[in-house]
């Protein structure tokens, strides 16, 4: 019979090789990605700079004082709101006296009205001829003499409105050049200056090159149609996407000699002020229709005699080869067009330690190894 010692250093031997056994055939980890899609249109940039599509300088029609300024600087206006009184005593003088002189002139109609009727009912016995085409003149002159006063009260009316400035449309208004108790001599001086900044206008140049990639996209397709069939976005300073997209408002109609480029503008909501006249920005033009397509991270795509293929993760965890069809990259991807689904098990990291068939164990993947999104700007 073998010794104490000896059966204990079976065992122990045994033990190891057990432990050494679970080692080896322990399931290798993988990490994984659900495949999605993207889209993968065609992109194209553009530097562009945000302009206001309406300014106005605000400016005074009468010359007086500034007695108030009804704003406050930088502050938002709306259409019809008043910005600035001027001093307007002058202007309700004149209006009183108009309407005095109204008062005259109606007072001498209703009298030579009067002198006409009673000729009229006299004509043929004590009023002759005569008399009758004088009163009958008279009523006449009275009634222009009216028409004349009621101009100068309107005349006077529309000046003492002008004594309150008012916006002629919506935006944000600047600093007041001219602060209350200043004298306004003339209509030249400028009082304040107000910009529309909702929507704005975003204007950038296309090189004839692109015109021409845009053309044969849509060979038939008029400037009107390319315009719908596009879509401009704008990309910040900062590198943040902007959320709204915008519409295609004009395409100039020649290239410009100097640089070879076609002028085009867009219009783009700014409900949230982001936007800034004067701004530069990247216009991001894609189709209205996105393409969507899976996508695949260029380090998950393996390739042999027989073409490009993946590793995917199936329903009982083990490794699964799928042959794909690949067209170009974009954004440090594969646009698959044939092979991948949405919502595939891809295996992006441990693809040195797997072969088809062998189960795994499949984790997410880190974030460096998600797919970026399809056609991202760089």
């Amino acid at each position: 019979m073998p010794s104490v010692s000896a059966l204990q250093a079976w065992i122990v031997a045994s033990l190891s090789f057990l432990q050494l056994s679970s080692i080896a055939f322990a399931e290798p980890t993988v990490g994984i990605i659900s495949v999605r899609s993207e889209d993968v249109s065609a992109k194209h940039e553009f530097v562009g700079r945000v302009e206001a599509i309406n300014s106005v300088d605000i400016r005074s029609r009468i010359s007086g004082f500034i007695e108030k300024q009804l704003f406050s600087d930088g502050q938002l206006i709306k259409s019809g709101q008043q910005l600035f009184l001027m001093d307007a005593r002058g202007l309700q003088i004149s209006l009183a006296d108009a309407k005095a002189g109204l008062a005259s002139a109606q007072a001498s109609l209703d009298d030579a009205e009067r002198r006409l009727a009673r000729n009229q009912s006299l004509s043929g016995q004590s009023v002759t001829r005569a008399t009758l085409e004088e009163s009958q003149a008279a009523r006449e002159t009275a009634a222009a003499a009216l028409q004349s006063a009621q101009a100068r009260v309107s005349q006077a009316e529309l000046d003492l409105s002008y004594a309150t400035v008012i916006s002629p449309i919506d935006g944000r208004i600047g600093a007041a050049n001219l602060s209350v108790g200043n004298f306004v001599g003339d209509s030249s001086s400028v009082l304040a200056r107000i910009v529309e900044i909702d929507p704005v206008r975003v204007v950038f140049s296309v090189s004839d090159r692109t015109i021409l990639d845009l053309r044969a996209a849509a060979p038939e397709a008029s400037k009107e149609e390319l315009a719908g069939r596009y879509r401009p976005g704008l990309r910040l300073a900062n590198g943040q996407a902007y959320p709204e997209r915008g519409t295609i408002e004009f395409f100039g109609n020649e290239i410009d000699e100097q640089t070879g480029t076609l002028a085009v503008r867009a219009l783009f909501p700014n409900r949230g002020s982001l936007l800034t006249p004067g701004q530069f920005v990247t216009v991001v033009i894609a189709e209205a229709e996105p393409e969507l397509r899976p996508v695949a991270p260029l380090g998950a795509v393996q390739q042999d005699r027989a073409g490009k293929f993946v590793f995917l993760v199936d329903e009982k965890n083990e490794v699964a080869l799928r042959r794909i069809e690949v067209s170009t990259q974009t954004g440090g991807n594969w646009i698959v067009d044939s092979g991948l689904k949405d919502g595939d098990k891809l295996i992006v990291e441990g693809l040195q330690n797997v072969a088809e068939g062998v189960a795994v164990k499949a984790v997410p993947a880190s974030s460096e190894a998600e797919p970026s999104p399809a056609g991202a700007a760089k």
